[in-house]
């Protein structure tokens, strides 16, 4: 054995590792056990930080005292603020929406329909509470006095903020403490138990893996974090390619032929709504790779001594330094 695989071994604690894997059988041996870093989750926080920053500016505009004085800084800021309050929850809908749009469309690792949902539900709570208010005085007048409903305040702004955003906070941080990676001396394991609900764990034996892949980047090479990608005969860590429509004058049949029928502008509509950059490199995924680890490529060489001293050098095994 290796001095790296013997450095590891002293390190690690077999008996914590054998409790987290369940599946670990006796006759393999613990090497290393590890998950995901906080910065892993960058993009998802940054994402949060986004969602907030947008219920804060929707509620200065709404309550915040108008600029004094004269220039052109000032007056761009006025104009802004003039321009986000006048369209208010109308307004807020369709900067919310179109966050939830780009973000989808980009298909980083917030590109899930969890998080897309999250948005376009966020995007709608205002709306809803604004027609749940005229819904109640329309009936009032119709059918006389009515409970009073809920109106939407300007301090719901930074309620929903707050309450959403730190929601959306605390599960990032369940989701990152989901995954526990180990391996030992015959398998890799990947474990996922996230708030008791959605549990998984299976394991890659050396001898299924094709490929290796490091991909730490730009921010992963400075804190010293990144992927690592376990390529098979069956592409776990690779995605499909995620399908794409192209934009026409209007939607058409197969024979090229121009549709006018409400059917086929809403069929347009649903392709651009689900349309999405298409990707060939490999999904920054924490149940088909080991995600965020730190180190991750001295992780590599410990994975690349174990398959050697396992099941012989492997055929192709390479490190990619890509960065997106």
């Amino acid at each position: 054995m290796g001095e790296l695989i013997n450095r590891f071994r002293e390190e690690i604690d077999s008996e914590q590792a054998r409790q987290n894997f369940g599946d670990m059988t006796e006759a393999e041996e613990p090497i290393w056990i590890g998950r995901p870093t906080v910065l892993s989750m960058l993009e998802r926080y940054l994402l949060n930080v986004l969602v907030f920053l947008t219920h804060i500016v929707f509620f200065w505009a709404a309550t915040g005292d108008d600029l004094d004085g004269e220039g052109r800084t000032n007056f761009v800021i006025g104009l802004a603020k003039a321009v986000l309050d006048i369209s208010g929850v109308s307004g807020f809908v369709l900067m919310m929406l179109v966050i939830a749009k780009l973000n989808h469309y980009l298909n980083f690792s917030t590109s899930g329909r969890w998080t897309t949902s999250w948005l376009v539900i966020n995007s709608f709570i205002p709306l809803l509470v604004v027609i749940a208010d005229w819904s109640g005085k329309l009936l009032g007048i119709i059918f006389g006095e009515l409970p009073d409903t809920p109106q939407w305040l300007d301090m719901y702004y930074l309620v929903l903020g707050f309450a959403s955003c730190g929601l959306a906070s605390i599960l990032t941080i369940s989701y990152q403490r989901a995954f526990v990676y180990a391996i030992t001396d015959r398998r890799i394991h990947i474990r996922k138990q996230f708030l008791y609900l959605d549990t998984s764990i299976h394991g890659i034996s050396f001898s299924d893996i094709e490929n290796l892949k490091a991909t730490p980047s730009i921010i992963g090479r400075l804190f010293g974090f990144g992927d690592l990608f376990l390529i098979t005969a069956s592409g776990i860590g690779l995605e499909p390619n995620s399908d794409s429509v192209s934009a026409t004058n209007g939607p058409t049949t197969d024979n090229g032929n121009q549709i006018t029928s409400p059917r086929g502008y809403f069929s347009l509509l649903f392709g651009w709504i689900s349309l999405q950059r298409s990707r060939s490199n490999p999904l920054n995924d924490p149940e088909r790779c080991l995600y965020g680890i730190s180190d991750p490529m001295t992780i590599y060489q410990l994975i690349n001594e174990l398959m050697d001293s396992s099941v012989g050098p492997a055929g192709i095994i390479h490190s990619g330094l890509d960065t997106e």
